[in-house]
């Protein structure tokens, strides 16, 4: 039965015994009761009255608040299972309220510190993030978030506001294009490559049909000139030892053409032994650029990359490295501070410090510090880091 029915049914059949039973049988009721009067039985009937009211009116209640936190879990189920990555934002300061588990997954929701995150400190340009737009529904496309793992993602907002718990939030869903920007930059890579191969067969094709054949026609007719005499005079030798030798340094030729390639993938694979490169920086930007370049010019390099000095010094403690980038101004820690905690540490490694423009008074600090063999400016060029790497 409907729940409405339901409840109607019972709230009449309170009615009946309570009133029209005994409006028609009051005066058995009564005298079968012992009562001198009728307002005892008023009295009673209107305590039932009340009790039954109380009780259908928590009955309800509860069949709707159970009803209530069955259909919240189930929304909180479809909430954290989605595909994409969601945040609730807080409308006072755009803090992170709540995540689903993917956003949790590849973005956290808290910093070092273990506070909330601002939304738009996951983005390479916050300031294309307009948070004070997301009062209604609103599309901010063409965006690049940085990962946990200082990933750059491609990716699309969609916010709707909303109230979350009383206050008023926004929902920020995030489309991620990246595996298609992935596709068409490997597409536009290997239309290179094709572009490439076929140049070289043009190439050998034009060396065989030009140079090699006439080669291969002058050394065979010189032969079947042979066939008629019964010696051959030095001109004729001297002929067949030019074509001879025109005939090896086409195929020489061919040959560069069909190993060019091979020479350039090569020389892209040279590289050192696969080094391990710390970096300490509070600029989650400059690890997502650095890692993007490091990884280009040698794809073997270990890379770990910190914005916590505190975690980076514990890191350091139980493991090796080879190099040590550390940005001089940070937040939490001085560069210099950094320095002294690895002397206590007895933690040694070349450090190069990182800096946005060089300052003598830094050159001058560094001298303090055995370990410190250079300074790079920020951002990091291809011939520095090709630098330090062959070091």
């Amino acid at each position: 039965m409907r729940p409405e029915l339901q409840s109607a049914l019972g709230f009449g059949m309170l009615a009946s015994i309570v009133f029209i039973f005994p409006a028609i049988f009051h005066d058995p009721i009564i005298a079968y009761l012992g009562l001198s009067s009728i307002a005892p039985l008023l009295a009673a009937m209107s305590i039932a009255v009340v009790a039954m009211v109380m009780f259908y009116a928590y009955r309800c209640f509860r069949r709707y608040k159970d009803s209530e936190e069955v259909l919240e879990e189930r929304y909180r189920r479809i909430f954290e299972k989605l595909p994409n990555a969601v945040w609730v934002l807080s409308r006072k300061d755009f803090s992170i309220l709540t995540a689903n588990e993917l956003a949790k997954r590849e973005y956290g929701q808290v910093d070092d510190n273990g506070n909330p995150k601002v939304f738009n400190s996951f983005f390479q340009y916050p300031e294309k993030v307009n948070l004070e737009t997301m009062d209604e529904p609103h599309v901010i496309r063409n965006l690049v978030m940085i990962d946990r793992k200082y990933d750059p993602r491609h990716v699309d907002l969609f916010t709707i506001p909303f109230i979350h718990e009383g206050e008023e939030s926004v929902m920020v869903l995030v489309v991620d294009h990246s595996e298609v920007h992935k596709s068409l930059r490997q597409n536009m890579k290997l239309n290179e490559s094709l572009k490439a191969q076929n140049q070289q067969l043009k190439d050998f094709s034009f060396v065989h049909s030009h140079h090699i054949r006439s080669h291969l026609a002058n050394i065979l007719g010189i032969l079947n000139l042979a066939g008629d005499q019964d010696e051959l005079n030095s001109n004729v030798l001297g002929m067949l030892k030019k074509s001879a030798q025109n005939l090896d340094m086409e195929v020489r030729k061919v040959n560069e053409i069909l190993m060019e390639k091979d020479k350039e993938n090569g020389e892209n694979m040279e590289d050192n032994h696969s080094k391990v490169i710390v970096f300490v920086d509070d600029d989650k930007v400059q690890h997502m650029i650095n890692k993007r370049i490091l990884l280009k010019i040698n794809p073997r390099l270990k890379l770990v990359f910190f914005e916590n000095p505190q975690d980076a010094l514990q890191w350091l403690k139980e493991n090796p490295a080879d190099i040590l980038l550390l940005d001089i101004n940070m937040p939490e820690m001085e560069g210099w501070e950094f320095l002294q905690l690895m002397d206590q540490l007895g933690i040694k490694i070349e450090v190069k410090m990182l800096t946005s423009s060089l300052d003598p008074e830094d050159i001058e600090k560094s001298k303090r510090f055995e370990l410190v063999s250079g300074f790079l400016v920020k951002p990091l060029r291809k011939e520095v880091i090709d630098e330090f790497i062959s070091d």
